[in-house]
């Protein structure tokens, strides 16, 4: 009996591993493949950044403002795979466990893309006149920033209502390994959070949707739905 007794434990126990080992190796494929779309997603968004900085500087020399109606379909194009992959590294950072470094190079490359599009976008505004407005948001973690999940809700929503007429540039506060963070806090004097800078000027502290509303609908010159309805300035 107690060798019978002992037999089962141990088929017990190879189950336990294999079924341990098995979850172990679907999560390492899983991860692998999560850092691989996304560093394939980054790669093209590179190479998509470089030929609308070639657009770009053939506008600036031949003064051909005609071309942006086709630079501005382009930069859209760009702009919501940028949303698309904002929402799965997000998914990452919360699931992962494993490939932390390579989440760290992904989330440096997330920052980077995202400060040279808002870039792109003021550029857009300056050369073509572009009736869309730039918000910055800066958050941080739930001991420092209780109110930054209720706050990326409402930005959540407002993108949402304004589609490709609202960029939100999201940042963490948190990721100092890139030093754009750093400098661009320090450029809007941010020191709490959540803060959203809407067309370079800073608000701190949680910003119900319409209070937002007051800050962006005095920026467009046909006024969304959403302005109208809410009773916003010209």
């Amino acid at each position: 009996m107690r060798t019978i007794s002992k037999d089962k434990y141990i088929i017990a126990g190879i189950i336990t591993l294999g079924i341990f080992l098995l979850g172990l190796f679907l999560g390492l494929a899983i991860e692998g493949k999560r850092v691989n779309y996304i560093e394939s997603v980054s790669r093209k968004q590179n190479l998509e950044f470089s030929s609308l900085q070639l657009q770009y500087a053939f506008i600036d020399q031949l003064s051909q403002e005609k071309n942006c109606l086709a630079v501005q379909k382009t930069f859209e194009q760009n702009i919501n795979s940028l949303e698309s992959t904002r929402i799965r590294l997000e998914n990452f950072d919360r699931d992962a466990t494993l490939n932390k470094n390579e989440l760290d190079i992904l989330k440096n490359e997330y920052v980077l893309a995202q400060i040279r599009y808002w870039l792109l976008a003021e550029r857009t505004k300056d050369l073509c006149g572009s009736d869309i407005v730039n918000v910055l948001y800066f958050f941080s973690d739930e001991s420092e920033c209780p109110d930054c999940d209720k706050q990326a809700f409402v930005l959540t929503y407002l993108k949402k209502r304004f589609k490709d007429k609202l960029l939100i540039f999201s940042f963490d506060s948190k990721f100092e390994q890139e030093p754009m963070i750093s400098l661009l806090k320090n450029t809007y004097g941010i020191g709490k959070f959540p803060t959203i800078v809407a067309e370079g000027k800073p608000k701190s502290g949680f910003q119900a949707k319409e209070v937002i509303l007051k800050e962006i609908c005095p920026y467009y010159r046909e006024k969304p739905e959403d302005c109208i309805q809410n009773g916003s300035p010209s």
